[in-house]
């Protein structure tokens, strides 16, 4: 009679060893959304919300986008260049 062989065994070891790579590629993937949301469409997002302030919208939530968009508007009052770049992306909005 031959020695029973545990079936579960190897099966184990192959789940194991594909499964351990997928931790780091999802956090550099996390990173990477982040760092896009924060140096595109933060800056993007500032002409669309001015835009809706200036016809009358969002009006009540301007304490809150006046905090969220200070260093937009720091860079803007920074410099003549800072000044160009924001008042002609408000002007592309209309804003």
């Amino acid at each position: 009679m031959e020695p029973a062989m545990e079936p579960d065994s190897v099966p184990d070891a192959l789940e194991r060893s594909a499964e351990a790579p997928r931790g780091p590629r999802r956090s550099v993937w996390l990173i990477v959304a982040a760092a896009v949301l924060v140096l595109v469409v933060y800056p993007l997002s500032y002409g669309p919300v001015m835009y809706q302030v200036s016809m009358g919208r969002l009006v009540g939530l301007w304490y809150f986008f006046d905090a969220i968009y200070a260093p937009i508007e720091w860079f803007a009052n920074s410099s003549e260049f800072g000044e160009d770049v924001v008042d002609w992306y408000l002007g592309v909005w209309g804003a």
